[in-house]
């Protein structure tokens, strides 16, 4: 059976990390190997067992990807490694030379995304916090990311937008290509009428907007 279109996205994802990995020559730089011992220790449990301090980040642990030259993290992808917590540590904001963060497909309880720190990721081209059960409104500091090409909001059935928000997101987000909020609560008040409630998935083209 010839490969799924799935897989083979996976394929190539595995691949690019790989060679980033073996072209990494400089070591994890203390404050980063100490952001992300403080994210995990805000985990329940221990399914990132390669994260030991003491050794580094950026050639040994799962889901850690580094620049080249810097020992920088620059991709953090943990989508699927069946983490659970209440919340989501800010030691996460403290690798701001982040392009790209996955959290999911792991559960964080219903608990809402900060109100701030987002914005300090400026570098994040790609955001996936889907299915990830946080819950509320989503925080307007995500806007904030100019270079954000793919945010992946979608199966987070607590989610929530209210319509002035939501413009003001997307006015705020200059360089999106894919916004995806299947499941995510839209509520649009009409004048006054009872808030109407829409649930969508939204595709940005930066030539016609959204549709």
């Amino acid at each position: 059976m010839a490969p799924t279109k799935e897989r083979l996205h996976s394929l190539m994802h595995l691949f690019i990390a790989c060679l980033l990995k073996l072209s990494t020559a400089a070591p994890c730089l203390p404050d980063q190997a100490s952001s992300l011992l403080q994210l995990k220790a805000s985990f329940i449990g221990d399914n990132l067992p390669s994260w030991q301090a003491g050794t580094d980040c950026c050639h040994h642990w799962e889901g850690v990807t580094c620049g080249m030259a810097l020992g920088r993290v620059i991709s953090l992808d943990l989508g699927e490694f069946d983490l659970m917590s209440s919340r989501l540590d800010p030691a996460l904001f403290n690798l701001t030379s982040l392009r790209n963060l996955s959290l999911a497909f792991n559960d964080f309880s219903g608990a809402l995304l900060p109100a701030s720190g987002f914005e300090q990721l400026t570098d994040i081209i790609h955001l996936n916090l889907s299915d990830t059960n946080f819950g509320f409104q989503i925080p307007i500091g995500i806007a904030c990311l100019k270079k954000l090409v793919t945010l992946d909001l979608s199966g987070n059935y607590d989610f929530y937008f209210e319509w002035p928000s939501f413009k003001t997101f997307i006015a705020n987000m200059s360089n999106p290509r894919e916004l995806y909020t299947d499941q995510v609560v839209w509520v649009l008040y009409i004048r006054s009428y009872p808030p109407f409630i829409l649930k969508a998935s939204v595709t940005y083209d930066d030539q016609l907007g959204i549709q």
